[in-house]
């Protein structure tokens, strides 16, 4: 049952009925919290199991080592948000609001973000295994260190991004934009460079062995 709460400009604390039910255990299960204000909450260690957050107003949220998993977040506003080792696994964001927000070392195996501009978070790390980032515009983003594998990035604008250290095996990236790019020391090993766009991408000798491969260049 979805919970209503009178309207705070900036609520300090979590909401009554939303603090009882934290206390009652770390994990919550097949909660309704869409179009709730939970602005400004500070959660830890908390797991979070089929619940909806659709249309909630969550801008300012901070968690720390927390997991939401098969969760909905479509229309939610996350403005600001940061997180810290959290795992968002086979959660849904649709439309969902993230400017400026931050994700450290985070875990958003499976999950599918889709409408969501992405340009203004920041990235620190991270296992983003299988997610969904189809026709996204992540220009000018930084994946170094990211674990991208068997993501779908397909048609996806990546221009000027960087991925130094990123493991990007498995990657779908058919249509993608790479332009200016920079691919040094990123693992690629599977990637077809036939099917994106890879102009002024920087790449190192090795790389640049491997998608000759593809090529059918022979080199020496």
């Amino acid at each position: 049952m979805a919970r209503h709460q009178p309207p705070a400009s900036e609520p300090a604390e979590p909401p009554g009925w939303f603090a009882e039910l934290i206390d009652s255990g770390s994990e919550i299960v097949g909660e309704d919290f869409v179009g709730t204000d939970l602005r400004e909450l500070s959660l830890r260690r908390l797991r979070f199991s089929r619940c909806r957050f659709d249309g909630a107003s969550l801008d300012g949220v901070r968690t720390e080592a927390c997991s939401f998993t098969d969760c909905g977040f479509d229309r939610a506003e996350l403005n600001g948000s940061s997180h810290l080792r959290t795992a968002f696994v086979a959660c849904s964001f649709a439309g969902t609001r993230l400017t400026d927000a931050s994700l450290v070392e985070c875990k958003l195996t499976g999950s599918i973000f889709s409408d969501v501009s992405l340009r203004s978070i920041t990235i620190a790390g991270g296992d983003w295994t299988a997610v969904s980032l189809g026709g996204a515009d992540l220009r000018g983003l930084d994946f170094s260190d990211v674990k991208l594998v068997d993501a779908n990035v397909v048609g996806a604008r990546l221009d000027r991004g960087v991925f130094t250290g990123a493991d990007l095996r498995g990657l779908r990236w058919g249509q993608a934009s790479l332009r200016d790019a920079d691919l040094r020391g990123a693992l690629i090993d599977g990637l077809d460079p036939r099917i994106a766009d890879l102009t002024g991408a920087r790449v190192e000798l090795e790389q640049a062995i491997e998608f000759a491969r593809y090529l059918g260049v022979r080199i020496g």
